[in-house]
């Protein structure tokens, strides 16, 4: 199973704390899956193993702490490296927008790996302790009707298995009741040590089908006609949290869900779960938070005000990027303006800057707010 089919997110907002807040474009993975073809990524970078070899599996370097504004600045802190590696393979530097930028992030991020390791002797006690043993056989069947592990395809396929576990507990509730059995509550991490050990115990496995979501939009349409919109709303909306979901951690919560409920919730198709999936992705950065202050004092440090100040450059005065940068901006800008900015850095004798931590973050929130146009900067000539 490959990693991009492991994992999946929903709903994150960066760290709390921060001061100014920029609503993101909202990203399509399946989109952002398309551009990194198209745009030539795939040349040199690969995803999940697939793809180019002479620069970073961009499916294998994620964090929790993934973000637009941690993802900008890494490749901010590249791009020289990156436009020499173009040139030297005759490739054409691609131009992005902010959009096309989200939707990259999208199948990034959806690409990534975020679970915490797994532990197979600790899922084997999961899966006797949760009574999972008193119904479901490993090879064979031990209840008629019931599919022993071996069989169940969703161990392989991230989103059969949130459809499953959804469709499923209808059925589960009745016959824990028959049996006076405590309804089994799952843990994210519980979740993953259980198919660690499922997936050592079941066999060789059929090859499963690569992670595809499905549009964000219409995802957004099926999240509100099945009335998830109507109770995920004020306290209990996504939009909410402050905390990033894994595959794991969106399957036990699928399936804890479905027991609080007095009813057995109305099944999902495959083909409606990618749906969702896709849309709780995109919502996964829906807003970027910085501290405009802390920010003002990034474009002093990295001499922004150099070129920016300075209406000899040819680079966009300050005053005129105001209220309009995202992280996702800044990214487009790189690849439409950083080489030439890159050459008149040079003239000047001055560093590519170099972001860390979340000056990125920091920077857009003061060039994002309308105090922008009223600080002068330190940096300026």
């Amino acid at each position: 199973m490959t990693r991009i089919g492991r994992l999946l997110g929903f709903l994150a907002v960066v760290g709390p704390g921060f001061g100014a807040t920029r609503s993101l474009p909202i990203g399509d993975a399946e989109r952002g899956q398309e551009l990194f073809r198209t745009r030539s990524c795939v040349v040199c970078h690969a995803v999940d193993g697939k793809g180019g070899k002479t620069a970073p599996d961009l499916g294998r370097i994620v964090e929790r702490g993934f973000s637009p504004y941690s993802l900008t600045g890494l490749l901010w802190n590249h791009a020289p490296v990156m436009w020499a590696a173009l040139e030297r393979a005759g490739i054409a530097r691609p131009q992005l927008t902010g959009q096309e930028a989200s939707d990259l992030f999208a199948f990034f991020f959806a690409a990534g790996y975020f679970e915490t390791p797994g532990d197979a002797r600790r899922g084997r006690l999961v899966f006797r302790g949760k009574r999972c043993v008193a119904c479901h056989g490993i090879q064979t069947p031990i209840r008629e009707g019931i599919h022993p592990v071996a069989a169940w395809q969703a161990l392989e396929n991230p989103i059969s298995l949130a459809q499953e576990m959804w469709n499923h507990s209808g059925e589960m509730r009745q016959a824990l009741d028959r049996g006076q059995i405590p309804y089994p509550r799952l843990s994210s991490q519980e979740l993953t040590d259980m198919l660690v050990y499922l997936r050592g115990v079941a066999g060789p496995r059929p090859r499963a089908a690569e992670f595809s979501p499905a549009s964000a939009e219409t995802g957004q349409v099926l999240f509100a006609s099945k009335g998830c919109a109507g109770c995920h709303r004020g306290s209990l909306s996504l939009e909410s949290r402050h905390t990033r979901y894994s595959l794991t951690d969106f399957g036990a919560a699928m399936w804890n869900h479905a027991f609080q409920s007095a009813q057995s919730p109305a099944p999902l198709s495959y083909p409606e779960m990618r749906r969702l999936v896709g849309y709780l992705i995109s919502t996964q950065f829906f807003e970027e938070r910085g501290n405009p202050e802390r920010g003002q004092a990034v474009f002093a440090r990295k001499r922004c005000g150099a070129c920016h100040d300075n209406p000899s450059s040819g680079a966009p005065a300050r005053a005129t990027l105001a209220g309009r940068m995202t992280s996702f901006d800044m990214l487009a800008a790189l690849w439409k303006h950083g080489p030439a900015m890159l050459d008149r850095m040079r003239q000047e004798g001055l560093p590519w800057p170099h972001f860390a931590g979340t000056e990125m973050a920091d920077l857009t929130a003061y060039l994002h707010g309308p105090e922008f146009k009223q600080r002068p900067s330190a940096g300026a000539r």
